[in-house]
């Protein structure tokens, strides 16, 4: 299980992408939560 050879594919990219999403809705509904209060 070569982890190295795994990430060098093109899946790294969306991988990427779809972390920096999770995150920026996390944010959102964090902020939404406040702003509600």
């Amino acid at each position: 299980m070569d982890i190295l050879s795994f990430l060098n594919g093109n899946f790294v990219f969306p991988l990427l992408a779809l972390v920096l999403l999770v995150v920026y809705f996390v944010n959102r509904i964090r902020n939404n939560r406040r702003y509600k209060r």
